[in-house]
């Protein structure tokens, strides 16, 4: 019954090999569903580290009626270069299948490179998508409706978003399926980086440590997060002050020594008002200033610095606040708590992210008391204990990460993990920055062997800083990186082949994102709740591009476009039906 494989209809020849690399896009484990057994698909991928990247796919109804579940022949072509046996996706009815180009199970010739398999496609979903696009072109008649495709956060094409043809939804008839996500139809203030005073001071939610105004109990508090963090084992009190006491001494992280920062006893630990000897957490000392969707940072396909989950992270940013001396501020001290989003089906993914776009609605005042209800009901839903009942405490957090300068000269970045279970273990432990060496390999020759061994697995996204490097006497990874000067923050060495890498590395890195590879000065979110000119382009114009002159290769300037690369993430998410997260490919990256 499989018709001709010679081309795919014309609309998919618009998405690029590039198209693939991603609308999925900033370290921890993820909660999942239960799996079987590994597919070959899935073990040639953990084997090569790299997930096939689609240049098209399209699917042909076998039944006689396109219903929500309808049974069809699958079939997918890979962006040039690509070399895959196997290509893993998911039904639209959340059947794994492996699409093969070896003539079975459905395949019609081997080795002609067009990948097939036969699964369930959702055809109603797949021509609502199409009447979504028409109804926005509608409109907006003089305005080109346009979807714009990223690789590793850079924007590789803008195109025109054309629907299909009503009459292609026919039994028989190869029907397109590509990536439909539209950047405008997201408010990044109401749904992506929620920093609106009315929110972050919501008098019911959150609570002030200057004024003492709000909710101490707040579920967008400190006090709420260590509470639902800690277990029966030790109490969030002591949870919170062994944590916070690993800046009063010399830490060893991977063979480092992670020098003591004392100011954390004088300005935070000895301040804080404590009830028979504990930490008062309700009188906690750090202020709400930021609540983050990084959707973006999940998808299946290809690895993961964050291992975060398929429906990536949520974040909370919190400053630390200064009572003493009778002037209380907030200081340059950000704590951000990362959470991996418990969600791992197509569809329990998809309605999380409609939760998201929801919050874009006209309806939807920024800062209201009906937004701020649904925002509370999204964040719940990861916080609270046992949210991700098979992680350590119960607790879907995935790191704590901290940047600040405020304990000590220079500006200096952390990262925390929730480790094991039981009494004896089930702290947050300092560990290496992922993606981060050291910062003595930084101009070595070290750094020059390691990029360019692995360029080619950089310019993928697919590798990872080891803890050690066999030319290296040092570890590797490193476990506190500084930032003494933002116009100085890269990583280079003399003699790396190829600077495209480098630059990759570099911006995937703690410092080398908080610094020079962004044009960013420490912070991306500030202790006031001010955003770095890398995200704050995008926030007031996704379309407008913010340029970042390569700091080696001084003639090139690199044009971001982050917040147009989440807003078309959480679109297409929240609106298209699972074979179109085939497309997916999430970046590899610290931030």
């Amino acid at each position: 019954m499989k018709q001709s494989s010679k081309k795919f209809p014309g609309v998919l020849r618009a998405w690029s090999g590039v198209v693939a690399a991603s609308l999925l896009a900033g370290c921890g484990g993820s909660e999942s569903l239960p799996s079987e057994e590994p597919t070959s698909a899935a073990q040639e991928q953990a084997q090569t580290g790299v997930a096939p990247i689609l240049d098209s796919m399209d699917a042909i109804a076998l039944d006689g009626e396109l219903t929500s579940k309808t049974r069809s022949l699958i079939r997918a072509k890979l962006a040039q270069g690509q070399v895959h046996q196997q290509v893993p996706v998911v039904s639209d009815s959340g059947q794994a299948l492996v699409l093969n180009d070896q003539g079975l199970n459905g395949d019609e010739q081997a080795g002609d490179g067009v990948f097939s398999a036969i699964g369930d496609v959702d055809f109603v979903t797949h021509r609502a998508t199409q009447d979504r696009i028409r109804e926005f072109q509608a409109r907006n008649p003089q305005t080109p409706l346009t979807v714009a495709t990223f690789d590793n956060r850079v924007r590789v094409s803008e195109r025109a978003l054309t629907p299909l043809s009503p009459d292609v939804f026919r039994p028989g008839v190869p029907i397109p399926i590509f990536p439909a996500g539209i950047s405008h139809a997201v408010k990044p203030e109401n749904s992506l980086i929620i920093t609106h005073p009315n929110v972050v001071n919501d008098p019911t939610r959150t609570y002030d440590p200057c004024t003492n105004a709000g909710n101490p109990n707040g579920v967008w508090t400190f006090n709420h997060l260590m509470r639902e963090m800690a277990s029966s084992y030790v109490s969030p009190a002591n949870l919170t002050e062994h944590w916070l006491r690993q800046w009063t001494v010399n830490q060893n992280i991977n063979g480092w020594t992670v020098p003591a920062r004392p100011a954390m006893t004088a300005r935070i630990l000895t301040p804080w008002p404590r009830s028979s000897g504990a930490l008062e957490l309700a009188r906690s000392p750090f202020k709400l200033v930021a609540i983050v969707n990084r959707l973006d940072l999940g998808g299946s396909a290809g690895p993961s610095a964050y291992a975060s989950g398929n429906a990536g992270e949520l974040r909370f940013v919190f400053a630390a606040v200064e009572r003493s001396s009778g002037a209380c501020g907030v200081r340059p001290f950000l704590v951000i708590f990362e959470y991996g989003v418990p969600h791992a089906s197509c569809d329990a993914v998809r309605t999380w992210a409609q939760g998201w776009l929801n919050l874009s609605a006209p309806s939807m005042i920024l800062g209201s008391s009906a937004y701020n209800a649904a925002l509370a009901s999204l964040t719940q839903q990861v916080v609270v204990r046992n949210a991700a009942p098979r992680k350590p405490n119960g607790s879907a957090i995935n790191q704590i990460r901290t940047n600040e300068e405020w304990l000590r000269y220079p500006w200096e970045l952390r990262e925390f993990h929730l480790m094991g279970s039981g009494p004896s273990v089930n702290r947050l432990q300092g560990q290496p920055t992922v993606l981060t060496p050291g910062d003595s390999h930084n101009n070595t020759t070290v750094l020059r062997d390691f990029i360019n061994a692995n360029t080619p697995a950089i310019l993928a996204n697919s590798y990872a800083a080891p803890p050690v490097y066999p030319t290296s006497s040092m570890p590797f990874l490193g476990a506190f990186p500084w930032i003494s000067s933002p116009t100085d923050s890269y990583w280079r060495a003399s003699g790396i082949s190829v600077n495209d890498a480098r630059h990759v590395f570099s911006r995937n890195t703690c410092n080398g994102c908080h610094g020079r590879e962004t044009r960013t000065e420490f912070t991306h979110i500030d202790e006031y709740g001010a955003l770095s000119p890398f995200l704050a382009t995008g926030m007031a114009s996704p379309s407008t591009a913010f340029w970042v002159q390569d700091p080696v290769v001084t003639s090139l300037s690199r044009p971001f476009y982050e917040i147009q690369m989440r807003n078309t993430n959480l679109d297409s998410v929240a609106n298209q039906a699972c074979l179109a997260r085939a497309f997916d490919r999430p970046l590899l990256s610290a931030h």
